[in-house]
Parts: structure tokens; C-alpha cells; sequence
């Protein structure tokens, strides 16, 4: 902190003041020792000996020194207090500077004791109302981008359901099996309409803070096997070998389980879908730190390693194409990913050459109410 010709001079009448209050108390000291203390016994006799060793008959040289103690403490104090209130000048200056929208600057001095922590402080409150902003921000883009990602998957089967039952409409078809026909596929159109609302109402729920967990204890071994036993037949289907590992004990544990069941269905939906160019599916059970990890493989198609880390966003897929041939809304992750979320676990995905698996831990018991 640079100190102008005003700051030195400011200095230049402190040190002033203090030395006329120097002047003062060694006077008023002499005047008082002269004057009322060399009347008692004890304080002439330690006069005389001060006048021997020292050769003076006054006290001068105690005076002096508690004139010059003062002097020092009252420059210390009073420069202590001077620096203080320039270095709150400083930081008041700054803080206007923030205010004006210049929240990326940061204080450029940071004094000792309460005013440092005050400047703290005022970091701490600056940076939480930077994260705020970009949270702000962020969420306002992903409304656009919801708006924009439903508007555009509606508008698919829509304009097909439109078309075709507009050819109905207007006769134009050639006998009564291509009106069968096209109501098929405005049917089939209206059901994956129907597909994406329920999954944009079941995201939207599971994302709203109102969200919550009905907590049951149950058996997740049990949970898990039976979950898989559904998919056994559509595996076959497909020539997919399903196994399930399990332990041969019970793990009890406390959750949501129509919640833990749409997990496990969409995991295993995933692996039946894109994985149809492999051999087998493997689901894993099994305990781990003070949890249990459910993992769901298939050796099918690797997951390009640049979309793994988008694998849980809404609306996102990693081919347009497949999107297109297997069906989907684009949800089913990102709902898995916030009931997984609500259940105070985590979920993981990874994929290789030999395996795509997607991991998922939860505690036994959620520590608090969500």
C-alpha cells in the first residue's frame, strides 16, 4: 500500500501531537516531583542518590524514560490505527469497484487480524454469489434446452401421427389393409408420445426437491433376482445369455424399492438394447464399504470414451441412429442417476473394448431423510 504526500504529512502532525505530549507530561512530571514529592523523606534520599551516581538534582531521568515509554506506545498506537483505517479506505474503494459488476476482482490486500477475516468474508460472499449467478445461468439454459429437446421429440411421432391419419382422413389409401396399416403406425407413433411424457413427468419428479424416498426395509438380493428373472425371455430372444451373481445370503437394507426397481429395469433394458451385438449380460451383486454395489455388463458395442461423461444428461444419446431403431426418450439414465442420487448412492459407467458396465453403490441405510 503506497503512501501519498498527504499520508506522510498526516504522520509529520502525529508525530508533532506526540511530541508536544511529550513535552506536556515531562513538565507537568517535573513541576509535580518538584513541587510535592520532594517533601516526603523516602524521595529525597532517592534524589540524593540520584544526584550522586547521575550527577542531577531532580527526576529527570525517570521522568524522561516514562515520558519517552508513552511517547513510543501513543506513535505505535496511533500508527497502528492510521495504517487500519488507510487499509479500510483501500478495501472500501475496492468493494465499490466489485459493486459496480466487477465480481471476478479480489481485494488486493489482506491485513491481519479481524479486518483479514472481514476480507475473507467478503471473498466468501462474492465467490458464493458468482456460483449462484452461473447456477442461475445454468439452470435458466437447461429450461431452454428442456423446452427445446421436448418440442423437437414430440414433434417427431406427432407429425407422423398427424400424416398418417391425415392420408385416413382424406381417403387416400388404397384398400382396407393400408388403412390397418397406417393406424398401426400412428399407434405405435402415439406410444412413444406416450413413452416420453411419462418419462419427462418422471424425471421432472425425481429432480424436484419435493422428491422423496418412501423408506421400506427389504432384501435386495431377492429385489435384484426377480428384477432379472422379467428379462430372461427378451435376452433369449436375442441370443443373449443373462447371468445373474448374487450372494447366497440375504443384504436387508432400507429404500425406495419401486424406485430401485425402475433403476435395475433401466439398466438392464440398456444392456438388452445396445448390447445386441454381443454374447451375455452379467449382473453383479455384492457388498462393498459399508454398501452394496449392483453392477449391470454386456460385452456388446463400447461406448465411445468422449460421451461416457454425458451418459446421464437428459435427452442425450450416443447415436442418433441406434436412438431411433431401439426407441427411448433419452430419460431413462438421467432418471436412474437422480433416484440413485435421492438414495445417497452413486452410479458410474465404463466401457471397453470387452465390457460396457454401469455401477452402481448405495449405502444400507440412508442417513437422513430426503
Amino acid at each position: 500500500m503506497k503512501l501519498n504526500i498527504k499520508d506522510f504529512l498526516r504522520i509529520l502532525v502525529d508525530l508533532v501531537l506526540g511530541l508536544l505530549i511529550f513535552y506536556a507530561v515531562f513538565q507537568t512530571a517535573s513541576f509535580l516531583a518538584n513541587n510535592y514529592l520532594y517533601n516526603f523523606p523516602e524521595v529525597r534520599n532517592y534524589v540524593w542518590m540520584m544526584r550522586r551516581n547521575f550527577g542531577t538534582d531532580s527526576f529527570k531521568i525517570p521522568i524522561i524514560l516514562l515520558a519517552t515509554g508513552l511517547f513510543i506506545a501513543w506513535t505505535i498506537v496511533r500508527i497502528r490505527k492510521y495504517m487500519e483505517q488507510k487499509q479500510m479506505e483501500q478495501i472500501i474503494s475496492e468493494l465499490h469497484y466489485i459493486a459496480k459488476g466487477n465480481f471476478h476482482h479480489k481485494i488486493s490486500i489482506r491485513p491481519n487480524g479481524s479486518l483479514g477475516n472481514v476480507v475473507d468474508s467478503i471473498h466468501a460472499l462474492v465467490q458464493s454469489t458468482l456460483d449462484a449467478m452461473e447456477e442461475e445461468r445454468r439452470l435458466e439454459q437447461s429450461k431452454d434446452e428442456l423446452v427445446t429437446n421436448v418440442s423437437h421429440d414430440l414433434r417427431t411421432p406427432l407429425t407422423s401421427i398427424i400424416g398418417y391419419l391425415g392420408l385416413i382422413e382424406q381417403k387416400k389409401y388404397r384398400d382396407e389393409e393400408q388403412v390397418k396399416q397406417y393406424t398401426h403406425i400412428a399407434y405405435e407413433k402415439a406410444k412413444q408420445m406416450n413413452v416420453l411424457v411419462n418419462d419427462l413427468f418422471e424425471y421432472t419428479k425425481m429432480r424436484n426437491r419435493g422428491a422423496h424416498v418412501n423408506k421400506v426395509k427389504f432384501d435386495l438380493v431377492e429385489l435384484v433376482e426377480q428384477v432379472a428373472v422379467g428379462f430372461r425371455v427378451a435376452a433369449h430372444e436375442v441370443d443373449l445369455v443373462m447371468r445373474v451373481e448374487t450372494p447366497d445370503h440375504k443384504i436387508e437394507m432400507v429404500g425406495d424399492t419401486d424406485k430401485l426397481v425402475r433403476v435395475l429395469e433401466n439398466l438392464i433394458s440398456n444392456a438388452l438394447k445396445y448390447g445386441r451385438d454381443g454374447t451375455e449380460i452379467v449382473i453383479r451383486l455384492f457388498l462393498h464399504e459399508q454398501g452394496v454395489v449392483i453392477s449391470v455388463a454386456n460385452n456388446g458395442r463400447q461406448i465411445p470414451a468422449e460421451a461416457l461423461p454425458n451418459l446421464f444428461d437428459r435427452f442425450y444419446r450416443v447415436e442418433g441412429s441406434r436412438s431411433q431403431e431401439t426407441g427411448g426418450s433419452g430419460l431413462g439414465l438421467a432418471i436412474a442417476k437422480s433416484i440413485i442420487d435421492l438414495h445417497q448412492g452413486s452410479m458410474i459407467a465404463d466401457s471397453n473394448k470387452e465390457w460396457t458396465t454401469f455401477t452402481v453403490w448405495l449405502p444400507i441405510k440412508i442417513t437422513h431423510s430426503s
